[in-house]
């Protein structure tokens, strides 16, 4: 009787645990119940935070809307830049459609393109920011511009035939490279002057003489733009004693701080000679017979015009006139070197020689941005890519064309 009674007292003794117990558990069926219902957050002593929605803002900033490119070449074009903010430190990708179709794509910044047109029209520019997919996060706002390309009808000009026949016979007997020539595969004709050139900045006088526009982008080509950006018209005569040249120059930023030797840093124009072309066809490197002189028009704030031969001698060229002037959009340098700088050569009538003349545009960098050339390809350091100059003696061009006025002038 006393076993039994020992042995129900324990029972009732453990009741309240087991009680526990089954709580216990019962609660932590609850618990796991509830929260796979609940937030992942709910539980976390973090306070909850929306995430916020990143917004991504593309602009074309440039072409500006309905804007109209008037092109004279086909090497011009159309400057593209995209804004875009807070997209640098992402994995997106920008592109580029023009007429939806796509002409240029980004990683990373500056969203900057210089887009060459095939032709004349009107064009539709939208920018996209895409994901790896191809997916479409943002999109610009569209631009509309037109791009008109130039066809210069030739000015009719009154042409002494035998200036004609002359110039035939020369290209038939000489030798140059037809592949480097602007822009037809002939040289540059340079008239015999038998006035000489008044060397005073002005190119009035020199409407008598063949001029020269088609210069092309040859060195960091890739930041050319347009014509208005950078552009010339070059003129030359010659006599026995003196080259003589004029150019009007097209900058729409000018920028000359250097002398000497550093004149091509700054705004300014190079020519390179090869005095005996003929037996160089087949040489890239300088030698004796070679000539490249730097041309500076000052910067017209105190700095004043000079000239600095690179090859040969690396000092001013002797007895080089030189006189510039400033202009809104450029400025005109004109000059005359004597033939002396150019060691055993005498020029004479029907010599085709190498050459090629350079602008140098800067645009207020610490060195070149862009080089435009009368040779389709040049290197300063190649003279193979040199384009040829042919001087030639058709007679006094200056007193006839100035008769030629008078005469319809006084209606005889």
């Amino acid at each position: 009787m006393k076993s039994r009674y020992k042995k129900n007292m324990f029972i009732l003794d453990r009741i309240p645990y087991i009680l526990f117990a089954f709580i216990l558990i019962f609660a932590i069926i609850i618990f796991f119940s509830f929260r796979s219902c609940a937030p992942l957050n709910f539980f976390s002593a973090k306070d909850h935070e929306e995430e916020e929605e990143v917004d991504y803002t593309l602009v074309i900033a440039s072409p500006a809307n309905e804007k109209i490119f008037d092109f004279v070449n086909q090497n011009e074009t159309v400057p593209i830049e995209i804004r875009a903010e807070e997209v640098e430190s992402t994995d997106y990708i920008v592109k580029i459609f023009v007429d939806d179709s796509e002409i240029k794509s980004f990683t990373s910044p500056p969203y900057e393109y210089n887009w060459n047109p095939s032709k004349s029209g009107e064009y539709k520019m939208i920018a996209k920011l895409m994901d790896g997919n191809g997916d479409v996060i943002s999109s610009s706002n569209t631009v509309y511009f037109s791009v008109q390309y130039e066809d210069e009808p030739e000015k009719e000009k009154i042409v002494n035939v035998d200036i004609e026949e002359k110039k035939n016979q020369i290209l038939e007997e000489s030798v140059f490279r037809t592949n480097n020539t602007i822009p037809t595969g002939v040289p540059l004709f340079c008239y015999k002057c038998y006035t000489p050139p008044v060397i005073d900045g002005s190119i009035q006088e020199w409407n008598n003489f063949e001029s020269f526009t088609q210069f092309e982008p040859t060195i960091k080509k890739e930041n050319y733009t347009s014509h208005n950006d950078i552009s010339g018209i070059f003129y030359s005569c010659w006599d026995e004693d003196n080259f003589y040249l004029a150019i009007q120059v097209i900058d729409d930023v000018f920028s000359q701080n250097y002398t000497g030797n550093q004149i091509n840093k700054g705004d300014s124009i190079s020519i390179v000679f090869d005095t005996e072309l003929e037996e160089d066809m087949q040489i890239q490197f300088y030698n004796s017979d070679d000539y490249q002189i730097d041309l500076s028009p000052g910067s017209f704030t105190g700095m004043i015009e000079e000239a600095f031969m690179n090859w040969p001698s690396n000092s001013p060229p002797r007895g080089t006139v030189i006189e510039s002037t400033r202009l809104a959009n450029g400025y005109i340098l004109e000059a005359s070197i004597p033939w002396y700088n150019f060691t055993n050569y005498l020029p004479s009538d029907g010599d085709v020689l190498g050459f090629t003349i350079s602008i140098m545009d800067t645009d207020n960098l610490e060195s070149t941005e862009l080089v435009i050339s009368s040779s389709k390809t040049f290197n300063f350091n190649n003279v193979s890519t040199l384009g040829a100059i042919a001087l030639i003696d058709v007679g006094d061009v200056q007193s006839y064309e100035e008769e030629t006025n008078s005469e319809e002038s006084t209606g005889d």
